[in-house]
């Protein structure tokens, strides 16, 4: 019976990317769930790692955020290889949640799911361990969208609220609501356009 509720936990979480992300199949939609599965914790939940994801890259393990030559650029990444002219110097984000990658290789690994959430968790539990934040999820959200200066603010262009009001997190957006009053949450913009991107090229 326990096993029976995990599996219909994970189809229900499955289906509300599907929806969220139409174009992400059904089976494709419940390995993310699987994979976030196997790396939560109990700070650092399933929900919470997709919606990271959702904001991030619209759950693509393509996605890259490299410099070539003089210009970071972001969004799906379809080679393996590297580019001509990747700037070895700059930082990697890599995978559905852009975690931080020290090389090309790892930046690659992140394609698997199950590495790349487990990366992610491992990510957002360093910045939970900073002194700096508290415990808050809400401040390390912000340190892993915009870095220190994230951590020191607690802003970063609503990074944090827009992860926390993902679609699969549904139900802790009725949280928010509750305890904030009136929060107006903005539909997160495609991974091209996130505007706290410069920003994270900083972390590291």
């Amino acid at each position: 019976m326990w096993a029976l509720s995990i599996v219909l936990r994970h189809l229900e979480l499955a289906l509300r990317l599907h929806t969220a992300v139409p174009t992400l199949p059904p089976e494709v939609a419940y390995a993310h769930v699987q994979a976030a599965s196997a790396a939560a914790t109990e700070q650092v939940t399933a929900e919470l790692l997709l919606g990271i994801a959702f904001v991030e890259s619209r759950f693509d393990p393509r996605a890259v955020s490299r410099v070539e030559g003089r210009t970071r650029k972001t969004g799906p990444y379809a080679s393996t290889t590297a580019p001509a002219s990747l700037d070895p110097r700059a930082s990697l984000y890599c995978g559905p949640l852009q975690t931080f990658a020290p090389s090309w290789s790892a930046c690659m690994a992140m394609r698997d799911l199950v590495t790349a959430y487990a990366a992610g968790a491992a990510e957002l539990h360093q910045w939970l361990r900073d002194r700096r934040v508290h415990g808050s999820t809400t401040r390390a959200l912000a340190g892993h969208g915009c870095g220190n200066y994230g951590v020191l603010t607690g802003r970063c262009n609503g990074y944090p609220e827009r992860v926390l009001a993902a679609p699969d997190r549904a139900p802790h957006r009725r949280q928010l609501v509750t305890r904030r009053g009136r929060l107006r949450v903005r539909p997160a913009p495609a991974r091209t356009e996130a505007p706290h991107r410069a920003a994270r090229a900083l972390r590291h």
